[in-house]
């Protein structure tokens, strides 16, 4: 091995993993203090076969450095190239990010208004309306006025015309996390389309004296109150020693609400 003859070789071995140990050998010591370009390097299975294998390849009178030399310089120190020019350290894989995609699609956001349905035959269910949030703040969430329309807006995203400004809303952030629920126009703005149909139909059962009576909740049809008053119904009436008044309560319950769902396209009759 070719080495300058008036500056002894220097050497150090490092750990890089269990049963794997490196060695690296400089033509000095000042060469591994800058993590110039060593002589040699390896791998062996133990740290006395990797010392072993630097000796030998250094010579008996190699000075042995510090482990933290080989550390260093299999991290990617400074170290240098065969033309003398500077080697960039490699950046850490977590420091790495990956190019933003121009072409990425925006990532849609909306609350929910959600209400009972107002057309006919559709009592009781739960009417969902999306309102994309434009803009958000610490205290306040800006959504679109209008409605959002899937069509429109994936035809926008292929070219089509583009969308007018939206005139926007203001919500109170604080209260949807507080309360699950923000109020506006009679009706009420959801983080999520389950939370909406949820808090609709808890509204109902709250608000219709009836469902306490036949012991029933929304979502329900006029299949489940006429099963819920039958099953009361044998065990209100009189004739079963049930008490007169409540099961007179519970044909007033039944009528109420076979009355509520009834409409003028599908009149329903108590049993």
């Amino acid at each position: 091995m070719d080495r300058i003859q008036d500056e002894e070789a220097a050497y150090a071995c490092c750990s890089v993993g269990i049963g794997r140990w490196c060695w690296i050998v400089w033509a000095s010591e000042s060469d591994a203090r800058e993590a110039a370009k060593p002589l040699a390097t390896g791998y062996e299975k133990s740290a006395q076969a990797a010392e072993s294998r630097a000796v030998e390849s250094a010579g008996a009178g190699a000075k042995r450095l510090p482990s933290k030399w080989a550390s260093a310089f299999k991290r990617g120190g400074p170290a240098r190239t065969e033309e003398g020019a500077a080697r960039e350290k490699p950046k850490s894989r977590l420091s790495r990010r990956a190019p933003a995609k121009a072409d990425a699609p925006a990532r849609l956001a909306f609350l929910y208004a959600a209400s009972e349905s107002e057309q006919a035959g559709s009592r009781g269910e739960v009417e969902i309306v999306k309102h994309r949030i434009v803009r958000q703040t610490a205290g306040k969430l800006y959504i679109d006025r209008e409605p959002f329309r899937e069509e429109e807006w994936h035809g926008r995203e292929a070219g089509g015309p583009e969308a007018p400004k939206p005139r926007t809303l203001a919500v109170d952030r604080d209260m949807l996390r507080r309360e699950g629920r923000v109020p506006h126009r009679g009706s009420y703005f959801y983080a999520s389309e389950e939370k909406g149909i949820q808090g609709v139909h808890a509204d109902l059962t709250s608000r219709h004296p009836w469902c306490a009576v036949l012991d029933v909740g929304f979502p329900c049809s006029t299949e489940s109150i006429k099963a819920a008053y039958r099953r009361l119904a044998r065990e209100k009436h009189p004739d079963a020693g049930g008490n007169p008044a409540e099961f007179q309560a519970v044909e007033r319950a039944y009528r109420e609400a076979v009355a509520y769902f009834s409409s003028p396209d599908d009149p329903a009759k108590p049993a």
